[in-house]
């Protein structure tokens, strides 16, 4: 199937248009990358408390980032066939009583596990929600409100370090998981509040097995979606070797502490919100695939810069503000990416939103251990990141060059 066989899309009745129903599927949404940043200042002490390695700890991040990955490639493709709104509240519970057992853990291994129980719960809220975003929205409308709800994400990776830090000033690590199961219990009672169920008259048979591989077989044989992935994927291996590396760099190589490292994050993390509002003033104006490519291009650009300050010796002084480069090009590349997947993917949302979330983060999750294996130096960060963001651009570059019709 080529891309210019994809049907056109009908126009659809939207319920989001309450401030409250928004906030609640932005928040679902962005649940799990809070849940990842909020507790990353902590990884030193959760090492030190629990007499683990930082592989051992690491494999916490990554075990919850694959969870989120699997999970959303197994859920969203039944979501399409057998309804968002019990797969949504499912989620949001499983994520609350998974947090309880991460802030009891007593060891290592049991945290790893109670971690993944944690990222399926956030894997079936975040599918099913953006699902529920791709039924009832098209065009500039879904591309505008995708915009909304990364910018309202984007907050997370600021406010989640600043409220983990506050956390861990007054209490141990273990609090912050508190802090996450109270979130999830919230977000059950508002979801069962504000969102109803948006897939209407679903086909029979449409949540089996079979049905399920078939829209991914459907999807996956469009070219343009496929070149998508790729590009996503090589891009969130690069972004998650900063997410997984930096506080041990920071941290341990720089001697920063918990507090200024949390600024850090934060102030990066600020980059992106300005960056998804931009990205939002501007869709309609410009292609979204050009502005996919240009914040691939920033992305990679800014990873260099981090090399070139370990390489050199400059060390903070250049890594902190190339970061902050980096996170402003990554406002670009993810709603860029999620609006034209799903664009493409407007027939399955639930199915796109699988494929397209469940990849990266899967791929992102895996990789997460391999900058500790090799050191978790800043030369180690910056190399893996540039060598992915520069590969994900390479990708998208020469898809684009390749002619198609861009899913915008």
């Amino acid at each position: 199937m080529s891309d210019d066989d994809v049907p056109a899309e009908p126009s659809r009745p939207s319920w989001l248009t309450g401030r409250g129903a928004v906030l609640t599927v932005a928040l679902i949404v962005g649940i799990s990358p809070f849940a990842t940043d909020m507790y990353i200042p902590a990884l030193p002490a959760i090492a030190r408390d629990l007499g683990a390695t930082t592989a051992e700890v690491q494999l916490s991040l990554t075990a919850f980032l694959v969870a989120f990955a699997v999970g959303q490639i197994v859920i969203g493709p039944i979501s399409d066939g057998r309804g968002r709104r019990r797969i949504l509240l499912g989620g949001t519970v499983l994520f609350a009583l998974a947090s309880i057992a991460c802030a009891v853990a007593p060891d290592a291994a049991t945290l790893v596990v109670a971690r993944v129980a944690q990222g399926l719960g956030g894997a079936a809220g975040s599918v099913a929600a953006r699902a529920m975003v791709g039924d009832s929205t098209t065009g500039l409308v879904r591309s505008r409100l995708f915009a909304t709800l990364a910018a309202i994400n984007a907050v997370g990776p600021v406010v989640a370090p600043l409220v983990g830090g506050v956390v861990l000033s007054v209490s141990s690590w273990r609090a912050t998981f508190v802090v996450l199961a109270v979130l999830g219990a919230a977000l059950t009672w508002a979801a069962a509040r504000r969102l109803p169920e948006t897939l209407v008259d679903p086909e029979p048979g449409a949540g089996s097995l079979l049905a399920s591989l078939r829209r991914m077989g459907t999807l996956l044989a469009m070219p343009r979606f496929r070149w998508y992935l790729v590009t996503g994927c090589a891009a969130t291996i690069g972004f998650f070797s900063y997410i997984a590396t930096s506080s041990f760099v920071f941290q341990e190589q720089y001697g920063f502490g918990e507090g200024l490292y949390t600024l850090v994050f934060a102030s990066n993390a600020s980059c992106m919100i300005a960056s998804t509002l931009v990205f939002r003033r501007l869709v309609g104006r410009f292609a979204e695939d050009h502005l996919f490519t240009a914040g691939l291009v920033t992305c990679t650009v800014g990873s260099a810069l981090v090399l070139v300050g370990a390489l050199t010796g400059v060390g903070p002084a250049l890594i902190w503000p190339a970061l902050a480069l980096v996170t402003a090009g990554w406002g670009w590349v993810i709603p860029g990416s999620i609006t034209l997947t799903q664009a493409l993917g407007h027939r399955a949302p639930g199915t796109a939103a699988a494929l397209a979330g469940g990849l990266q983060f899967g791929l992102g999750g895996a990789a997460t251990p391999l900058a500790g294996a090799l050191g978790g130096t800043a030369v180690v960060m910056g190399a893996l990141m540039l060598g992915f963001m520069a590969a994900g651009l390479a990708v998208q570059v020469w898809a684009s060059s390749r002619g198609g019709t861009p899913a915008t």
